[in-house]
Parts: C-alpha cells; sequence; structure tokens
C-alpha cells in the first residue's frame, strides 16, 4: 500500500513512471456522463461510441476502453441521476467487471461489434481478432477468444466462438468518431 502511494507520488513529481494500467483494477468505480461534458472517464481511459454495447431489456451495458494503451473489457450497470429534458439525462456507470487485454487495439483486435446467435443477442467482447474485407463491411475471420456478459452473476464468462457473429463498419466507426471530436471541440485527425 505504502509503495503504491510513494510511486503515484514519484509519478506525479515525474520521477518515475506510474506502474501498467494492466494490474490496475477499475470494479466498483463510476464513470458519469454528463450531457455538457459527456463522460467523464478515469484518468488515462478512453472509449469511443463504436467500442460501446447496451444489453437488451436491461441496465448492462459492454464497453472496451483503452487505459493508458491496454486494451480493458468492462461491464456496466447504467443508473439515470437527473433527467434534465425529454432527451438529456446526467448518468452514472458503474464498473461491475474489468478485464485487461494486453496486446490487443481497442475497436480492432478487441471489439464488441457482435452479436450472439442464442438468446442474448448482445454484451459480447472478442479479442485477438482477425478481419476480412466484403465489400464495405469487415467480417470476423477468427479470434483467439471470446467473452460474454451474463446478466445472472454481473461478470464475464468465457464464450464461444461459434455462438458469435461480428462485423464491424470502418466508414460508421469514422463517422461516429468525427462526430465525437466534433462535440468535444477537438480537431478531425483525417
Amino acid at each position: 500500500m505504502i509503495a503504491r502511494l510513494l510511486a503515484v507520488v514519484a509519478s506525479l513529481a515525474g520521477l518515475l513512471p506510474l506502474s501498467s494500467c494492466a494490474h490496475e483494477s477499475f470494479i466498483g468505480r463510476p464513470v458519469y456522463s454528463e450531457p455538457a461534458y459527456g463522460l467523464q472517464m478515469p484518468p488515462g481511459c478512453r472509449v469511443e461510441p463504436a467500442w460501446r454495447d447496451r444489453l437488451a431489456n436491461s441496465d448492462l451495458e459492454v464497453w472496451v476502453v483503452d487505459c493508458h494503451g491496454t486494451a480493458r473489457a468492462w461491464l456496466l450497470r447504467r443508473s439515470v441521476l437527473e433527467l434534465l429534458d425529454g432527451k438529456l439525462a446526467r448518468l452514472r456507470y458503474q464498473i461491475l467487471d474489468d478485464r485487461a487485454l494486453p496486446g490487443e487495439t481497442v475497436g480492432d483486435s478487441a471489439t464488441v461489434q457482435c452479436s450472439g446467435r442464442g438468446p442474448q443477442a448482445g454484451g459480447y467482447v472478442v479479442f485477438g481478432a482477425r478481419w476480412r474485407a466484403a465489400g464495405s463491411e469487415l467480417r470476423l475471420a477468427g479470434a483467439t477468444g471470446a467473452l460474454r456478459a451474463d446478466p445472472a452473476t454481473l461478470k464475464f464468462a468465457p464464450a464461444a466462438l461459434a455462438q458469435i457473429d461480428c462485423t464491424r463498419f470502418p466508414a460508421r466507426e469514422a463517422m461516429l468518431k468525427r462526430l465525437q471530436q466534433a462535440t468535444r471541440g477537438e480537431p478531425d485527425a483525417r
């Protein structure tokens, strides 16, 4: 505990690099969504719209996030803090499960753009993904493994790749990223 505190203090002073995010757990942490400011992510973490997936008929979401260059899969519970008007609300997301996916690239080799063939349609994270072009789409050609959000246990569980279909739409992903940058006032990185 004291060693971790000293490492943080030294890091803030610029003396040592902060320990790898792969060893840090975000379970229990909140993420707030403020309409005027967007998501209030933990320091060093970011998420794009295409890296998020809602589970149907529930208040659960699955995100693939980049924290200090390490891909992570988060299972979150969404709750409304305050309804501002018919379309705007302040939200709170509670991180229920957190899995580090070292060596993966968020949005490419680690993705949530998958649907299940069984009773649970969403809530899958595929990692080690390889893609093949099919017109303007990218279809999953293979992967190392997959996780499924289990609403009963509020944890990730292993999933069989045979029960998952994944398709990425690069043009849509780029458009969503440009829209998000425009709402935050960031320069277009095209």
